[in-house]
């Protein structure tokens, strides 16, 4: 396969977990990095995206919004950050608007009280997948978080802080 000089083809082991790429552990990735800044990506295409920012900064062509300062270079970039302003999306409930759809959807929980992320570990539910994921961090065996007081750890920094503010610990 043949790539552009500007483009650095690289193979090697990613530590992402293997649950997440739905690969074997072990499996070799693709990676191809940009040579002016050095982020990497798992596609050529995904490589190539990203290069036409760097063509486009340097040859100075920005599509501006029109309500406040803010420039992209490109139209699809633009038309995305637009919503921020417009804020198609409203709540039928009470008239919060949001700028995406899943973030209406997100907050239309918080009248109905759903909660479709249930922990696999136990009984807990939460209305938002990233409060699930935060959630998952406490049944890890990992707990890279050390309390400076007392030998206790935890999976969260969260957790340590709310530890420390509970001041069961004398300080030092």
């Amino acid at each position: 396969m043949h790539f552009p000089e500007d483009f650095r083809h690289l193979e090697e082991r990613d530590n992402i977990p293997t649950p997440l790429l739905g690969l074997p552990t072990g499996v070799i990735q693709e990676r191809f990095e940009c040579l002016d800044c050095h982020k990497a990506y798992f596609t050529f295409s995904g490589l190539a995206k990203h290069r036409q920012l760097h063509c486009q900064w340097q040859c100075h062509k920005y599509f501006s919004c029109k309500y406040c300062e803010k420039e992209y270079v490109s139209l699809g970039a633009l038309k995305m950050h637009i919503r921020t302003h417009t804020l198609p999306c409203v709540c039928k409930l009470c008239g919060k608007a949001f700028s995406r759809p899943w973030l209406l959807q997100g907050h239309i929980r918080t009248h109905t009280g759903e909660k479709p992320f249930s922990c696999p570990h136990c009984s807990r539910a939460f209305a938002d997948r990233s409060n699930l994921r935060a959630h998952l961090q406490t049944h890890s065996d990992i707990k890279k978080y050390h309390c400076k007081s007392c030998s206790k750890t935890f999976s969260r920094i969260s957790l340590l802080s709310k530890h420390e503010e509970t001041g069961c610990c004398p300080l030092s």
